[in-house]
């Protein structure tokens, strides 16, 4: 009896030993599972930061291509030198072929791009965002004319086409995208090339023969718009006239100065006239009496203006008339 009860509490002790080791086994079995799967996360976490770091990194690598990037804000108009710009590196796909880089900036040693429009800090520099000025030719000369219908609200340093317009409606580009560098009463000042000089010669002519106006006409942006193709055809018969007798140059630009001026003139007196009557009816919407004077006054001196600096001309080509 006393044998059989020692070994049923010895199996029951061992029973008891094996449960507990069970659960014990299974305990550490699902910890190890869980410890495990976090360790499993863990590491891919960690490989996915590597490859990103990597991607990253690889990227950074890319960029190896040079540019440059104004370090400050650039006005339309200002003229690009290399304290204005920074060296940058940008990846193969943000890379443009037309980059501006140092030795695009300078010509015979002087900085000759501009900006075509306002440029803001850190814009990466290309020569679509830059002008250049117009290289001057050994055949390059200053023309000064008189005949050229002027827009009212033109300006020195404007761009114009001048045009030459016929009574049949028919209007041709004699000169494309010419900068004026200076206008003084009805005369202004470009720079011409040899073959334009020919073209408003014949023009001119053309205009004096047909009655046609010669007119000019500004760019709205010169900076962002394409220089347009001159249409003008010299024709066989001016040509010929112009080879046998030169002089019809002068005869012609006197009269179609005279014509311009003539338009001029009327054009003012019947602005002034209505502002008079302007004035004299009370619109609260026009000029004071002070300043109509005032604005008659300066009309007044331009004109004066005018006639000083013709009056040699006019005279020159007067006689010039009289002696043919």
């Amino acid at each position: 009896m006393k044998k059989s009860s020692i070994r049923t509490k010895n199996s029951k002790l061992i029973y008891a030993g094996l449960a507990g080791a069970t659960i014990m086994l299974g305990i550490l079995a699902i910890a190890g599972y869980f410890l495990y799967d976090n360790m499993r996360d863990a590491e891919a976490k960690r490989i996915g930061e590597y490859k990103a770091k990597m991607e990253e990194l690889q990227s950074v690598a890319d960029q190896n291509q040079v540019a440059y990037a104004v370090n400050g804000d650039v006005e339309k108009g200002e003229v690009i030198s290399e304290a204005m710009l920074t060296k940058v590196y940008v990846s193969e796909a943000a890379h443009s072929e037309d980059v501006v880089l140092l030795p695009h900036l300078q010509n015979d040693n002087e900085y000759y791009l501009y900006a075509k429009t306002d440029l803001k800090a850190n814009t990466v520099l290309t020569k679509s965002m830059v002008y250049e000025v117009e290289a001057i030719t050994d055949d390059a000369r200053e023309a000064e004319y008189s005949f050229v219908e002027l827009p009212t609200n033109i300006e020195n340093n404007k761009y114009v086409d001048i045009r030459i317009q016929f009574p049949s409606g028919e209007d041709y580009i004699l000169l494309s995208k010419k900068r004026i560098k200076d206008i003084s009463g009805i005369t202004l000042r470009i720079d011409v090339l040899e073959d334009e000089i020919l073209s408003v010669s014949s023009g001119i002519v053309d205009a004096y023969l047909e009655n046609a106006k010669i007119y000019a006409i500004p760019y709205l942006d010169e900076h962002m718009q394409n220089k347009a193709i001159e249409t003008y055809p010299l024709k066989d018969n001016v040509l010929a006239l112009l080879k046998e007798d030169p002089n019809v140059v002068n005869k012609a630009k006197y009269v179609l100065e005279q014509r311009n001026r003539t338009a001029l003139e009327n054009s003012l007196d019947a602005l002034l006239d209505e502002e008079k009557e302007a004035v004299k009816s009370g619109n609260t919407n026009t000029r004071t009496n002070k300043e109509a004077a005032d604005a008659k006054k300066a009309e007044e001196q331009r004109l004066n203006a005018i006639n000083a600096q013709e009056a040699a001309q006019v005279e020159e080509q007067a006689n010039l008339l009289e002696g043919e």
